[in-house]
């Protein structure tokens, strides 16, 4: 995974995510609006070939880059807990 920053604020983040696709952006979406002060977390891929798929993230003031890496830890321990029990 290839990670570009695009755009940053205060209180959002345009990142370009090279080489994943709904699997992993939808998962991180929706741990994302479980964090307390994301306002907004959507993820588009332009084209399913082809294009280079875009994650925007808004919150309330909040770091975005911390949100992220909150929701990415707790996707790692979810997916931890799944395989101890496999």
């Amino acid at each position: 995974m290839d990670v570009k920053v695009v755009e940053i604020g205060n209180d959002y983040v345009k990142l370009i995510v090279k080489g994943e696709d709904h699997t992993f952006l939808n998962l991180l979406q929706h741990y994302l609006l479980e964090e307390e002060g994301v306002i907004i977390a959507k993820y588009n891929i332009p084209h399913p070939l082809v294009g280079e798929p875009e994650l925007y993230v808004k919150t309330d003031g909040t770091d975005p880059i911390e949100a992220i890496k909150r929701a990415n830890e707790k996707i790692v321990k979810v997916c931890d807990e799944l395989l101890s029990k496999i």
